[in-house]
């Protein structure tokens, strides 16, 4: 899987690992902070979640912009980090004032504006004709660090809520600011990996509209190949549009669905999916045997593997051992899955991209978007699934719903929206790398994140429809906007695959 990569991938790798750890620890509990600061219903709450996602994802392109005509990409970065960490600053500060909340999302957003993009431009630059086999795979390694940072950022989050507010005693309120603290101080040490170890990534961050597509080493297109490939980035902008709209739920719908549906106290077994050192104990289990059964490795890597498989095992029998019969969860914790299964899945998914790569029979990168919208529809069929027989939100009025379900559904549709989202976010970054106009690059990746903010504001303005439908037709919703853009993606799939020959 990491064979054959450049040394500066990992450096990018760690940076943007960094920089999504701050990113979810704000994000996990975002709404839940909000509720209950201002006391706001969950279509308030809403508005102001797909408000700031949408502002997360369109700065890009004018960040985008900035760095391809003005700053260069290296600049661009390190700037908007450090504007991130002095919006995570302002959200830390306690304020019953929704207007310094606004401030502070505002300057997050142009940070991020700045850094997102324009990082994803600096791995694709890696790879040139030598190394352009591996470009999805880098971006499959890429994406999996942006969901170790998203993994741990819950577990972050719920702890500083929990010692401010149950040890210290301070407001709810006041145990989320301090959460918020957290997120700036990770973009700083995401700035500092990102400066130290430039040497490794220097040579990517060009300019091609200053020195030319020539002399940057790329392929220099006709207006006619420009404008094709444009055109293409632009269709494919437009589909994944539905997917960001129902993934992105996963910081509204789905944390409200866990907060008034699910049960929130489980039994030993399942809390050890829900407990920090379990898990890490279960993914050092997994892991060591994963790699001591592996083919090809040294004796001493075998031991150590074994080793970390027993150590791994051995904690999580100890924690099993100290939780009480029923063990309380919080709504935020869920949002640990879609990581986690990140890192686990991504392994699999690009050894096995790479075994039909090897037999010719590798999708393309569109047919990969078509068959994660399609992931996409099962997902959201099984919270159809889960919602039958349930009360509709707006008869709860504020309150939990008399009848709880399992978190096990909650958890299947993180696993399969998992899949979903490896076969169409990554492939969707590396699709960009491929087709983007050298001079353009920045603006492109621009406009990838400028759909993902087109859909995250979709995500929040309908959650006006959770609040008034039944749970089994918003669901449902879901599951026929992500089969449409499937049948979308079928039907122009050649006219794709050609802007990237």
């Amino acid at each position: 899987m990491l064979k054959g990569h450049p040394k500066g991938l990992y450096v990018l790798f760690f940076s943007n690992m960094g920089e999504r750890f701050g990113f979810y620890t704000m994000l996990s509990i975002f709404v839940l902070y909000i509720k209950e600061n201002f006391g706001w219903d969950a279509e308030q709450a809403g508005r102001v979640y797909g408000l700031f996602l949408f502002g997360i994802y369109f700065m890009p392109l004018l960040g985008g912009f900035l760095a391809d005509k003005v700053l260069g990409y290296g600049k661009t970065i390190a700037i908007g980090t450090v504007i991130m960490s002095a919006g995570y600053a302002l959200l830390a500060v306690p304020t019953k004032a929704p207007l310094l909340v606004y401030a502070a999302l505002a300057v997050i957003s142009v940070g991020n504006g700045m850094f997102k993009g324009n990082l994803a431009v600096l791995v694709g630059n890696l790879y040139d004709k030598e190394k352009a086999q591996l470009r999805d795979s880098a971006f499959s390694i890429y994406y999996m660090g942006i969901n170790i940072g998203a993994f741990f950022a819950p577990y972050a989050a719920s702890g500083m809520k929990d010692y401010f507010h149950t040890t210290l005693g301070t407001t709810l309120a006041q145990g989320y600011n301090a959460a918020f603290a957290v997120s700036g101080a990770a973009m700083l040490l995401s700035l500092v990996i990102f400066l130290a170890l430039r040497r490794f990534y220097a040579h990517t961050d060009r300019r091609a509209a200053a020195k030319g597509a020539a002399a940057a080493g790329e392929v220099e297109l006709t207006p006619a190949q420009e404008r094709g490939r444009i055109t293409a980035l632009l269709i494919v902008f437009g589909i994944v549009v539905f997917f960001w709209m129902a993934f992105h739920q996963n910081g509204f719908t789905l944390t409200l669905f866990a907060e008034n549906y699910t049960v929130q106290e489980v039994s030993r077994a399942s809390y050890l999916l829900f407990d920090l050192p379990s898990l890490l104990g279960i993914v050092a289990f997994i892991s060591g045997v994963v790699f001591a059964l592996r083919g090809g490795m040294a004796a001493w890597a075998r031991g150590l593997a074994a080793a970390a498989a027993l150590g791994g095992a051995g904690l999580a029998v100890y924690k099993y051992t100290t939780f009480a019969d029923q063990n309380p969860i919080t709504a935020e914790l869920f949002q640990s899955f879609n990581p986690i299964f990140i890192v686990f899945l991504t392994p699999l998914i690009v050894s096995a991209f790479a075994s039909l790569a090897a037999k010719g029979r590798e999708p393309s990168s569109p047919a990969k978007i078509g068959i994660g919208m399609l992931l996409t529809a099962i997902g959201f069929a099984v919270m159809v699934a889960a919602s039958q027989g349930l009360a509709s939100v707006g008869s709860l009025n504020g309150g939990r719903s008399p009848e709880l379900v399992t978190p096990y559904w909650l958890i299947s549709t993180y696993f399969v929206l998992t899949f979903a989202e490896l076969f169409l976010s990554p492939m969707g970054l590396s699709f960009v790398s491929k087709v983007a106009p050298p001079r353009l690059k920045g603006l492109m990746q621009g406009g990838w994140l400028g759909a993902t903010a087109v859909g995250n504001l979709l995500a929040g303005f309908i959650g006006m429809f959770y609040k008034t439908w039944e749970l089994y037709q918003f669901f449902l919703m879901l599951v026929i906007a992500a089969l449409v853009s499937a049948l979308l993606v079928l039907a122009v799939l050649k006219r794709l695959k050609a802007a990237t020959s």
